[in-house]
């Protein structure tokens, strides 16, 4: 099913769409500079941004696209929502835009996505940044993958997306460490890409295997563990917990940003620390390999 294009296009962006198996890809770009693509989570959409593409594009050229079934884009029921598939769709949309090689950021299971796409196609990735990605460590998920699987949680993801907004705005805030300084609109932004047909299917399929997906991450970490990778959790992480942070950045090598008095969604709740701590880390890692490319190449040598 084709999904209406939505009147969310952030200022300086524009909107685009790409042919991958399955459907239709929504994505949004702009900015210039070195690629960065991000990927939103399970039950959300390129909305999830909002608040950072302004500032990420000062520096990079970047790509926001609407995972297939959800957010704003075509709908398939027939879709392998493994996080293989999911992975192999991100990895067809980067051919279709043209991007050999790219950072990527994916956010809670778009973290856990990033993880299986860098470990199908390492080769394609510049840097990572995770955030607070469900990962083979973490347990404090299981109990919201179990409930929404319920009788009970089937009644209530059918229900949720059409919820008044003050209700929404309740049950993003239960991801923040403070909903006190959520912006307005927040949780109907969550809830209007909920609402095509379609949607709701797509996260319970989702569900039903993410937990074996997860588990099946533990293989990747040895080839993840050669990419730079940057992770930041919040402190105060009411999904993915804090500690599970600590064994991923072990496993991977990878370099860790904890930011305080944040919950599960940083790039929200202190977008301007989270834009720096992105755009800086990413900085870093190029001139990193400019230098190392340098040293490698070495001083011409003249012939007398």
């Amino acid at each position: 099913m084709i999904a209406q294009l939505s009147s969310s296009v952030f200022p300086g962006m524009e909107e685009c769409r790409a042919p991958i198996s399955g459907g239709g890809l929504r994505y949004l770009v702009g900015g210039s500079g070195p690629p960065l693509i991000l990927v939103h989570g399970i039950a959300a959409s390129s909305f999830s941004f909002r608040l950072n593409c302004a500032e990420l594009m000062r520096e990079f050229r970047v790509f926001l696209p609407d995972l297939l079934s959800v957010g704003y884009t075509d709908r398939n029921p027939a879709l392998d929502v493994s996080l293989r598939g999911t992975a192999t769709r991100l990895r067809e949309f980067m051919d279709q835009v043209g991007l050999k090689r790219a950072n990527i950021l994916g956010s809670s299971h778009g973290g856990s996505v990033v993880m299986e796409l860098a470990a199908l196609n390492p080769q394609g990735v510049e840097c990572l940044v995770l955030v607070s990605p469900a990962n083979p460590f973490a347990v404090g998920y299981h109990s919201v993958v179990q409930f929404y699987l319920s009788a009970l949680g089937r009644i209530f993801i059918r229900l949720a997306p059409f919820m008044p907004g003050f209700a929404w705005d309740y049950g993003i805030g239960r991801m923040y460490a403070d909903p006190s300084g959520m912006v307005p609109g927040s949780g109907i932004g969550y809830a209007r890409s909920l609402r095509t047909k379609g949607a709701v299917p797509h996260i319970r399929s989702c569900l039903r295997t993410f937990k074996n997906d997860i588990e099946g991450l533990k293989t990747h970490l040895p080839v993840l563990a050669e990419l730079p990778t940057l992770l930041i959790w919040g402190d105060r992480d009411p999904v993915v917990e804090l500690e599970s942070a600590y064994q991923l950045q072990r496993a991977l090598a990878a370099e860790l940003v904890v930011m305080q008095n944040v919950g599960h969604l940083p790039y929200e709740e202190s977008p301007a620390n989270f834009n720096r701590a992105v755009s800086d880390w990413l900085k870093s890692q190029s001139r990193d390999r400019h230098q190392q490319n340098a040293t490698v190449c070495g001083p011409t040598d003249h012939m007398t």
